[in-house]
Formats: C-alpha cells, structure tokens, sequence
C-alpha cells in the first residue's frame, strides 16, 4: 500500500492515519472586502448554520452544523464566501509574508482558490493568474466573477513557457501532482503510481518551478506547493533546481501552526539540508487535507523596471481606440442615466475592452505590456466583467457588474420568494414599470439585472447562474 511508504519519515503516524480515516470538516474562507465575517457568521446562523472561527489562518471557519451544504447558500452565490480546506489558505500567506510585493503571478491558477485569497490579501497590487486548461479556466473565470476580483488579470498561458520579459515580485506555482493529501475526500488517491507517472509529474514540475525562478525579480518569493506526500514530487523536485541556482534562499515560515519540517532523504536519496525548512501539513495536523510548501528567495539587488500602469481605457486584443472609446461612452450614459449610478463611485478605476466585453478593474500595472505577442498566451478576463454588447450598438450591464454596484444601483425592483422562483424557471413577469434595465433585489440585497420590455420583466442572469440562485433561494426558503 503506497501509504505505508511514509511510516518511516511520518511523525506521529497513528493520529495521522487516524485523521485520515474521518471524512474532513468542510471549512470556508471569507472575503472582509465583500462582508464582514461577523455579520456573514450572524447571516448564517439565522439560516440554521453553525460557524466556528478557526485559530489561523484568519477569516477561515469551520462548519460545524449546516442543514444543507453551506456551498449552495446564496452567501455563496455572491461570492462572500469560498469553500476551501483550511490548510490551503495557508499558501496565500506563504507567498505574501515578510515581501513587499505589488505584481504576483500564480502561476497555475485554477480553479481559483488561492488566486482569490492572493488578491484579499492584495487589494492595492495586481494578481496574475494563469492556467493552460479551457475547462479550468472557466471555472477559473466563474470564482473570480462571483467573488468581484478587480485586481486580477487572468491568462491562458502555459505555466512552463510563460512569457518572460515582466519581473514579479512574488510567483506562486500551486503544482498539479499526485493528490495525496486529498485521502479524506478521496482515498483512492492513495493508489500506487507507476515509475512513468511519477517521472512524468516531476518533470512537469521541475519545468513550472524553473519557469516561475526565471519570472520572479532579484530579492523575490516563490513558493512551491502541492497537496501530495510524495517527496518525489516535493524535496526531490525543489533540489534538483537548487542545485542549478546558488542565487535561491530557502526561507522558514512563521506561522503558529503545527506541521513537520521537511525531508533531508527518502528512499535512499538525500536531498538539500536547507530543505528542513519546508512544511509539510499532515491531515492531522490542522484536521484538514495535506500541504507541502516551500519559500524560495531569489538574491540579488531587486530591479528597478517595472510594468507601466494601463491606461484608463485599455483596448485589448488589437481592437480600434475610437470604438473602445464609443463603447465606454454608451455605457457609462447607461449607468449614469438608466440605473442612477454617480460616476464619482467608480474613480480611480480602469476600463478594458475586449472582444465582445467592456472590462471594469483596478490593476494598478500591466504586465502583457513587456510580452511579445503570438499564441503563447491570450488574455482571458480582467477585473469584473461589466458590459456586453447588446443589440446594434448597444451594451448591456452584467450581472456581476450590478452585483458588486449593489446600493449604489438607483433604479431597482424588489421581489418576492415566489417572484424569483417564476422568473429564474424562465417566465417573465408583468410589471408596471418604464422599459429598461434594473437591479433586481430580493430582502434589500441585488442579486442580478433584469430588463423590462413592453410591461414585462425578465432576469438576464446567465442560465447556469440561475439555476443555482434558484436551488439556493428555494434551500434557503426550506423547499
């Protein structure tokens, strides 16, 4: 069995085995910018949920008693909340303790669970996140969406050839490997891999954390992690790249949190010494999954280049200045004159047009600026999606965008349980109310837009959107 491998090197095996054999707490993180942890625990628990606020890291709770899985509240569905082992949310501090850091690059980023903290912990930096994966991406995408990162510019792009020419202050290459650490969700992830696969993973991750070393400035962090035990995947990676660069510190981490140093040899192998100052976090260590992480720094004088900020209106994808520049006038008219909103509450914002959107974000640089263009990578969102065109000439306001406008959203109806119920299973609903779009509302709090057309209104929530606003409304009425 390839778990008794580790009896050896494994402190405290018996309460690790026996962690390993309960199913794990399922565990939340909460975004502050969006809704204080204090009043979302007090939304909860009015709804018959149970949350207890764990030690470290901060904002991250434990469920304790939930009469339906927490991930299908409406709280979720606005993006106050992200489901997330508790040990995970350890590596976004990883990446950011003790660095002044302005531009950080996760390096495989979806579906999006530590490029959401990265960009909380951040809110006046930029977050880059890439990942090679369409699938991935999307689910990438959706998180990013539902949970409003503006400061995030999101990539597809190859972690192992991503473009070099723009100097991070911090990388972070969440790898993909064996799993291992996921036994309690899943214990067939403990499953014996052939010499192959193993040879095959490493050498992808060798390359990622080769690529994230070139990408990271002089007097920079990266920091490599996976949810394996595999030090195959882990020491043995992280040496063989050492070895070939004398300019990397492997720096300890601080956290007040238990957890076993990391191996010096394994299987007859030795590797690096300074390697003890890696974590690794055994399932029974913080009653969650398994982590291993490690903090590199890269010496040398930090560089003085940085990326240049984007401009207040950033045309992408080779698209015409003057058609950007209508587009924007179309819909900041829509916003100002149709759903009431002062255009002093988006200052200090920027805009970006891309394809068939008009991007709304706060990305203080730019970092494609430097890359040289081709099909090595391709810009897949920035900020909050805001508009899409609509019609001939026209733009239309997302829901995400009126989401996160939330009070500052003038023109808005006010619907009932059963109001919702009818127009997210697809009818529309009379209305007494001048032709145009809408926030709509439900107990005071904006859940998307909506548009009223000749007396009827109808919700212009994407399908698969509804339907989860629709279980999540019907839970929450106890149907």
């Amino acid at each position: 069995m390839p778990w008794a491998r580790y009896r050896g090197v494994l402190p405290e095996w018996e309460p690790c085995e026996a962690a390993c054999a309960r199913p794990a707490p399922r565990t939340v993180r909460v975004f502050p910018s969006r809704i204080s942890p204090e009043a979302l625990v007090r939304r909860l628990a009015s709804q018959g949920f149970c949350l207890e606020a764990l030690p470290y890291p901060p904002h991250t709770y434990r469920v304790v008693d939930e009469p339906y899985p927490v991930g299908k509240t409406v709280e979720h569905w606005l993006g106050y909340l992200y489901v997330q082992e508790s040990v995970m949310a350890l590596v976004a501090h990883a990446v950011l303790e003790g660095t002044e850091a302005g531009l950080v690059l996760d390096l495989c980023a979806a579906p999006g669970g530590k490029t959401t903290h990265l960009s909380e912990l951040l809110p006046s930096g930029t977050v880059v996140a890439a990942d090679t994966s369409q699938r991935r991406l999307r689910a990438l995408g959706s998180n990013l969406q539902r949970t409003a990162r503006l400061n995030v510019a999101s990539f597809r792009a190859d972690g192992r050839s991503f473009p070099l020419g723009t100097p991070f202050d911090a990388v972070l290459v969440d790898a993909p490997c064996s799993a291992e650490g996921n036994v309690r969700e899943d214990p067939r992830v403990l499953r014996e891999l052939s010499e192959v696969t193993r040879r095959r993973l490493s050498r992808l991750q060798e390359a990622l954390l080769r690529r994230a070393i070139r990408l990271v400035r002089p007097g920079g962090v990266v920091v490599y992690a996976t949810c394996t035990f595999a030090p195959e995947e882990n020491e043995a990676v992280v040496d063989c790249v050492l070895q070939d660069h004398p300019d990397l510190e492997v720096e300890p981490l601080s956290f007040s949190v238990p957890h076993a140093e990391g191996l010096v040899e394994f299987a007859g192998h030795r590797y690096d010494r300074r390697l003890r100052a890696a974590w690794r976090v055994y399932p029974h260590h913080m009653d969650s999954g398994g982590l291993f992480a490690v903090r590199l720094r890269r010496q040398g004088a930090s560089s003085a280049h940085r990326p240049p900020p984007p401009p207040l209106l950033h045309p992408a994808a080779k698209l015409p200045e003057a058609s950007a520049v209508r587009r924007l006038q179309r819909a900041q008219t829509l916003l100002r004159d149709e759903l009431g909103v002062d255009p002093r509450h988006l200052e200090g914002l920027r805009w970006m047009c891309a394809t068939r959107h008009l991007w709304l974000h706060r990305c203080g640089v730019w970092p494609a600026a430097a890359w040289k263009p081709g099909r090595a990578w391709e810009l897949t969102g920035c900020g909050l999606r805001a508009f899409a065109r609509w019609g001939r000439g026209g733009e239309r306001p997302t829901s995400w965008l009126v989401q996160w406008l939330s009070w500052r959203v003038q023109r808005r109806m006010d619907l009932e349980a059963e109001q919702w119920d009818r127009l997210l299973s697809g009818q529309v609903l009379p209305v007494s109310s001048e032709a145009g779009f809408t926030a709509l509302t439900f107990e005071g709090e904006v859940l998307g837009v909506g548009l009223v057309r000749e007396g009827r209104l109808r919700h212009l929530i994407p399908a698969d959107r509804a339907a989860q606003l629709r279980e999540a409304l019907r839970l929450r009425q106890g149907r």
